[in-house]
């Protein structure tokens, strides 16, 4: 590993802090969605992908698609810590009318597409991947896909076109948190045997505590080091707003952001 594994803890805190700054300061967001796949995104963005330490184009750094695109707001912290993005810069960028024309080119490396509907985004990540085999490329495509997503026709139709066409240049990650926007997953339309249902589409299946780095680092190394031609699936467990204890495993926070002084005020000084 790049970092210790303290290090990449200091990081992942650093980012949910400063998600807390930009986003309490717009007055909206999803925390517990970006909150959820925090650890995920720190070693991810610091050490597995292949991304180019100034954040420019080129032509051989991973892709990865934000599926799950109400989880996309914890990019930002990242792209600032990284050096991508000024302080100011990513103020501007998120502020209603701000400059965001840098950072919404196809395809900016770190940022190559979020969802808007769900199940769109394993699609556009599928055909990446399939994209980069045709033309023997390097490239690595990963993909976050949220657990209440799978509801989507549109996910097990990608699924399926990249396990038939053994896309193992491809690691779609779960974030099974096991919550929607509304509900309990398994109470509004179950999905468990979840890794069965992925292996039975051709994937190899891994899984994982999202929360914990050095799982999340030994199990994407081996999905790296797999010597197998399937795509891969990584089902990471999580729980949604990991960092604040009083909105965990709560159904109707799905959008949540503190908003009265008061809130936000606890929401800094309860952040774990």
């Amino acid at each position: 590993m790049k970092h210790a594994v303290d290090e990449l803890k200091t990081i992942t805190f650093h980012n949910r802090t400063r998600f807390l700054e930009l986003f309490t300061a717009l007055g909206y967001g999803h925390l517990t969605s970006a909150f959820s796949w925090a650890e995920i995104a720190t070693v991810l963005y610091y050490e597995i992908m292949n991304l180019p330490a100034d954040g420019l184009p080129d032509d051989v750094s991973d892709r990865i698609v934000i599926s799950k695109g109400h989880g996309a707001g914890m990019l930002f912290p990242i792209f600032e810590d990284l050096g991508w993005f000024s302080k100011e810069q990513i103020e501007n960028i998120l502020r209603p009318g701000g400059d965001s024309i840098k950072i919404n080119k196809m395809f900016y490396p770190g940022f190559d597409f979020y969802g808007g509907s769900l199940g769109i985004g394993i699609g556009m990540a599928v055909g990446m991947a399939k994209g980069d085999k045709l033309n023997s490329s390097p490239k690595k495509t990963y993909c976050l896909v949220g657990d209440a997503e799978c509801y989507e026709g549109s996910v097990w139709e990608a699924i399926n076109f990249a396990g038939h066409h053994k896309l193992d240049n491809l690691t779609v990650i779960v974030d099974r948190n096991n919550l929607g926007c509304s509900d309990f997953t398994e109470h509004m339309l179950k999905l468990e045997p979840l890794r069965e249902r992925w292996e039975s589409f051709g994937w190899e299946v891994h899984e994982t505590n999202g929360h914990d780095i050095q799982n999340l680092y030994d199990t994407f190394a081996g999905c790296c080091q797999s010597e197998s031609k399937s795509p891969k699936c990584i089902i990471a467990y999580t729980k949604k707003g990991q960092g604040l204890d009083y909105v965990i495993d709560k159904p109707l926070m799905h959008g949540y952001v503190p908003k009265k002084p008061e809130d936000i005020a606890r929401a800094f000084r309860e952040l774990k």
